[in-house]
Formats: structure tokens, C-alpha cells, sequence
């Protein structure tokens, strides 16, 4: 079976200086995230890092690319088209795309604002869970993405998403693919505060140990990291990488993404997923290879 390669970037937090757009727009939950972003975030989030860090994916030239949500800081329709110019330009085609809570801040249309990822995501809010093929690899893009009360970043899937996605996992399962699900917020509890968790990751943990997966990507944290969720025969690995255009210290928050190599098995799988480092003047730095097997039942 043939090789399969995958880039998993998040939390781009493209900066919007610069775009024009009504004053009244931030006359709501958008006035403390433009405040966070005036104040703090524009001097961590800096597109000179997120270029050099696309640079070094695109040399790796990956088969596939899966971001896991904050294209924007307010989720403006202005920042949602520039956001959909700048993965065009950007990023390979074959890429595919979930929001993140920087992207939904608050209710707007969707044709005005994450209607604009088409090409890369769900069509509608309610065609979520979707999946993208890439050979054996079957990315599944779920949408833990919705509008919350002031100061809170949390985020939910809701029943009806949970269910879909359920089945979605048995069926390319069955169908013997490496399942790959995109969320945006951890589904394990305790890597961030109560204010910026997933509220019902319940339901996506049942989904999981009911139908299982093979590889769990999220963003949101800012961090790297591994964790995981129990599955029907084995854990599934969860992994979180930190923000594609921070700038700070400490392996963890370092600017950074995954490079996953899928290849197939007598008995099912292997993943190779390295960890790609970038700083501003330093050399790209890669991280010893973390590698599993996944097996298909019989």
C-alpha cells in the first residue's frame, strides 16, 4: 500500500492589522479579543514565523494538510476572505480546513464569513462531521466551533454532530481507512482551563470508544503535546500541536507542526509523526519521531 504524508498546522491567528471594517462589528463578544490582540496577542502571533514555518512545509511537500481552526482573531468576513486567499496561495489544495472559537466569536452569516473555506470544509454548518480522502487516510473534520458567552473559549459538538460522526468512524472503519479526526478543542480534559474546554467531550469520547480512530489532531491549547482517548480495542493517540505563528519560548508553545507518515501493513498500519520546530533565525529543528502501529480487525 502506498505512503501517505500529512501536515497538521493550527491556530494561524493571521494578523488583521490593516483590514478595514466597521467600528460598530466590535460592538460585542469581538471588543475583548481585539483588546487581548492590541495589547498582547500581535506581539506573539507573527506572520514572519507562520511564513518560514509554511516555507519548511511546503519543501516537505506533504500529500495533504489538515489545519485545525483560528485562521482569524475575530472572525470578521474580512478576515475570513483573506483567510481563504491566503490558504490558496499558501497551502497545497489538498488541504482541509475546521474552525476554531477565534473564527466563530460570535453568530454572523456563514456565507459572509466561514462560508468563504468551502473548498476546504464543510459546505454548511450542519454537513459537519465531513471527510476528505487521501489514498487510505480518511481526514474528519468536526466542528467544535460556536458562539459563547463573554470571556469564555469554550466549545461543544453538540448530540446530533456526535452521533454523525459515530457513524462516520464505523463506516470508513469498515472500509479499512487510517481515520484521522480534526477537532479544534481538546477532547481530553484537563489540558486547558474549564473556560476553553470542550463542555460535552463526553459525547466525542463515546464516539470514539464506541467506533474508534486511528489518530486524534486538535489545536486550540497553543501548546504540543500527546495524550489520549480509550478506543474499542486500543487507546486512540492524541495529539495537540502548538500555534503556527507563536513566538515564544519552551519546546512546547514553540511554532511548530506535525509531519505524519502513514503506510500500510500486513496487518494494518504504521505512523511516523515528527515534530517540526520553528524560531525566527534558528535552523528548523525536528524531534525525535514518535511511531505507532494501527491494526485492522479481521
Amino acid at each position: 500500500m502506498n505512503e501517505t504524508t500529512l501536515a497538521h498546522l493550527s491556530d494561524l491567528h493571521l494578523a488583521h492589522d490593516g483590514l478595514r471594517f466597521p467600528a460598530s462589528a466590535l460592538l460585542n463578544k469581538r471588543m475583548t479579543s481585539q483588546l487581548s490582540w492590541r495589547r498582547r496577542r500581535r506581539f506573539l502571533h507573527v506572520d514572519t514565523v507562520l511564513d518560514a514555518l509554511v516555507t519548511d512545509l511546503r519543501a516537505m511537500a506533504p500529500d495533504a494538510v489538515a489545519l485545525t481552526g483560528d485562521l482569524t482573531n475575530l472572525g470578521l468576513p474580512v478576515e475570513c476572505r483573506r483567510a481563504a486567499a491566503w490558504v490558496a496561495a499558501r497551502l497545497p489544495r489538498q488541504t482541509a480546513i475546521i474552525p476554531g472559537n477565534h473564527d466563530m466569536l460570535v453568530r454572523e452569516p456563514w456565507d459572509a464569513t466561514l462560508g468563504a473555506w468551502k473548498p476546504w470544509m464543510a459546505a454548511r454548518p450542519d454537513d459537519f462531521p465531513f471527510v476528505r480522502r487521501f489514498g487510505p487516510v480518511a481526514l474528519i473534520g468536526v466542528n467544535s466551533a460556536c458562539p459563547t458567552p463573554w470571556f469564555s473559549a469554550a466549545g461543544r459538538i453538540g448530540a446530533s454532530q456526535a452521533a454523525r460522526l459515530t457513524e462516520i468512524l464505523h463506516e470508513t472503519g469498515r472500509e479499512g481507512a487510517f481515520r484521522v479526526v480534526m477537532i479544534h478543542h481538546p477532547p481530553v480534559p484537563g489540558i486547558v482551563t474549564r473556560r476553553k474546554a470542550l463542555q460535552d467531550a463526553g459525547l466525542f469520547a463515546t464516539a470514539i470508544a464506541r467506533s474508534g480512530a486511528e489518530l486524534i489532531l486538535h489545536g486550540h491549547s497553543h501548546r504540543s503535546g500527546l495524550s489520549s482517548l480509550p478506543g474499542p480495542t486500543a487507546t486512540v493517540p492524541v495529539m495537540g500541536i502548538a500555534s503556527a505563528s507563536m513566538l515564544a519560548p519552551g519546546q512546547e508553545r514553540t511554532a511548530a507542526w506535525h509531519h505524519i507518515r502513514v503506510a500500510g501493513t500486513e496487518r494494518g498500519y504504521s505512523a511516523e509523526i515528527r515534530r517540526r520546530l520553528i524560531a525566527p533565525g534558528q535552523p528548523v529543528r525536528e524531534l525525535p519521531p514518535w511511531r505507532f502501529d494501527a491494526y485492522r480487525l479481521p
